[in-house]
């Protein structure tokens, strides 16, 4: 069991769904833990191991053999689809278990440089698109709305970067932030008086976006990180 998982457990902060085990699942068979006879635990020591329901193992079971990762045999058990294994494929897989602190500590490298390129780099038209999806989320009802719009900000800066390397890791760290745990702690963190908090700090870096001052730029966008890891992490 994962020292990520158990802190977050005794915090009462986590509970482990299929979609979840499902991304243990990619993550131990892509580090090459069942390689050696290519077979999976039992469904019922597989629940133990990650203290779920034995049933939930099962819809992890379920769902990765729909993904062709997994075949199973009536009174033989559950096996490694060894031909479906692709090299960018098994890093993505590993990438899906990743926790919430090492994908804030990834952010906080590269998306105060991406706001720095994009104050550079940026279109009229890119900025303005910028402009809206921060309207957007300062007029959002409700966390899903914020979110979505939140995303959509982050997600421009990037693309404004001009650096498709960039924008594409971005678009994988895109995906990890739509993984259950993730939603779940932003849930829990949120409220409407850090919703306004953070569109005061995206309204930093609107401006130094639009006033094509890179420095202010990625410091604003560090600050704004350093805000969510708080109230997201605790520290």
């Amino acid at each position: 069991m994962d020292h990520n998982w158990i802190i977050l457990r005794e915090r009462g902060l986590a509970r482990r769904s299929s979609d979840d085990i499902a991304a243990l699942l990619r993550k131990d068979i892509s580090a090459g833990t069942w390689a050696e006879t290519g077979r999976l635990p039992t469904e019922r020591d597989l629940a133990v191991d990650y203290d779920v329901a034995r049933n939930t193992v099962r819809r992890a079971f379920d769902r990765l053999e729909e993904e062709g990762i997994l075949t199973r045999h009536v009174g033989r058990g559950t096996y490694i689809n060894t031909a479906r294994r692709d090299p960018l494929a098994d890093i993505t897989a590993r990438m899906l278990g990743a926790s919430p602190a090492d994908m804030m500590e990834i952010r906080m490298l590269l998306e105060p440089a991406a706001a720095a390129f994009a104050a550079t780099n940026a279109s009229a038209s890119q900025l303005s698109a910028i402009e809206k999806a921060h309207e957007k989320a300062n007029a959002a009802g409700d966390m899903p709305e914020f979110e979505h719009w939140d995303t959509e900000l982050h997600q421009l800066v990037f693309e404004c970067s001009r650096n498709d390397l960039l924008r594409e890791i971005h678009n994988i760290l895109r995906v990890l932030r739509n993984q259950p745990p993730w939603f779940e702690m932003k849930k829990r963190s949120f409220s409407d008086e850090r919703r306004q908090h953070y569109c005061e700090e995206h309204d930093r870096l609107v401006v130094a976006l639009r006033s094509r001052l890179p420095e202010e730029a990625e410091r604003a966008m560090r600050a704004h990180l350093v805000t969510v890891q708080k109230n997201m992490l605790g520290r």
